[in-house]
């Protein structure tokens, strides 16, 4: 069997593909995946790096209301379906799964002109304009949260859960004795908000001689972190990035970081307490419907970017070191929202989809 897998733009989107694409081809020797993104976001990075085949189409997303610009989205919509049909007769999968965005819009709308069964997943809580259009034209829409299926006005919704990619394993990294450890990460490529609040936080910690700061800056910010760092005598680990997430994670007893979908389910993979600081700029707020969510639950804390300041960060932490039940506790909750088998009850939606 053979999958096109259209993945593009934020690693929201791309990292759930890629844990599907290798669950897929574990489960055959024949099972084939190709993806299919563009030029302009991270899947020309990550695709290629995770061992698969990824060839270009054109998107672009759906902005701006002036005659003008609906006109020219318009045109550039049927470029991007007319070299998508093209890549579809080439290839000729069974099958096509759209990891939702605008990425994923002329994949699926000329897969079905194609009549090629179409499948899609949706990473967040709140599915966007893209996806809430595809939903109704493709055989079925996977969802990473149960609350997800109030947003669509389809039937034909599955849960399954968020996939994760294969590599990320609870690690024995070893903790040191009494410590207590915050990770802080915006991203790959960083955040400076979140950087900015953690470093007014420093001050308040310093009395606290147990702490131990784990913080990934992002490149950009990486010199400036560092330095603010070396004047206090926290312990601490300051890295623009890391491929070591998981020691990270399970070294931490608290984690400060955006509220993309990714990070919530590695968070409910590592049952990780989170201070969530959503995104402002995300498209149609839905990093704040994802964060509001885990908060529901009992599993974070949503601090807003514009509030993010050491003052209220050191207020919840205190709390929280003094209260190691509650702390558990959040990580228990948060834990709930995990699904083991996320790309494998895709896989066989898909299937299933096809039979």
């Amino acid at each position: 069997m053979k999958l096109a897998i259209s993945a593009g733009g934020t690693g929201g989107h791309i990292f759930p593909g890629v844990a599907v694409a290798e669950a897929f081809t574990a489960q055959d020797a024949k099972n084939e995946v190709v993806f299919i993104g563009t030029t302009e976001g991270l899947e020309g990075k990550i695709i290629p790096a995770a061992g698969f085949r990824l060839l270009y189409g054109e998107a672009h997303q759906f902005l701006g209301k002036s005659p003008v610009y609906k006109v020219l989205t318009l045109i550039r919509l049927l470029k991007g379906i007319f070299i998508a049909a093209r890549i579809l007769r080439k290839e000729k999968p069974d099958a096509i799964l759209g990891m939702g965005g605008f990425t994923a819009v002329p994949i699926i709308i000329a897969g079905v002109l194609l009549r090629i069964p179409c499948f899609l997943h949706e990473q967040n809580v709140r599915p966007g304009l893209a996806n809430k259009f595809l939903s109704e034209i493709t055989r079925k829409t996977f969802i990473s949260f149960e609350e997800t299926k109030q947003y669509l006005s389809t039937k034909k919704v599955r849960h399954t859960g968020n996939p994760l990619r294969k590599g990320l394993v609870r690690h024995d990294a070893k903790k040191k004795e009494g410590a207590f450890a915050l990770f802080v990460f915006g991203g790959s490529r960083g955040a400076r908000s979140i950087n900015d609040a953690v470093l007014t936080l420093l001050p308040y910690l310093e009395s606290y001689k147990n702490t131990v700061m784990y913080h990934q800056t992002g490149p950009e910010d990486f010199d400036r972190v560092n330095v603010a760092y070396k004047n206090t005598p926290i312990t601490h680990e300051v890295f623009p990035f890391t491929s070591e997430m998981e020691k990270y994670y399970s070294l931490s007893d608290i984690v400060i970081s955006r509220a993309g979908a990714t990070t919530i389910f590695e968070l409910a993979y590592f049952k990780k307490a989170a201070i969530l600081i959503p995104y402002p700029y995300s498209a149609g707020g839905h990093q704040w419907k994802n964060a509001s969510h885990v908060e529901n639950i009992g599993g974070a804390h949503v601090v807003a970017n514009e509030e993010a300041t050491g003052e209220r960060l050191f207020e919840i932490i205190t709390h929280l070191m003094k209260e190691p039940e509650l702390l558990k506790e959040m990580g228990e909750n948060i834990g709930k929202i995990y699904v083991d088998d996320a790309a494998e009850r895709i896989i066989g939606g898909i299937q299933h989809g096809l039979s």
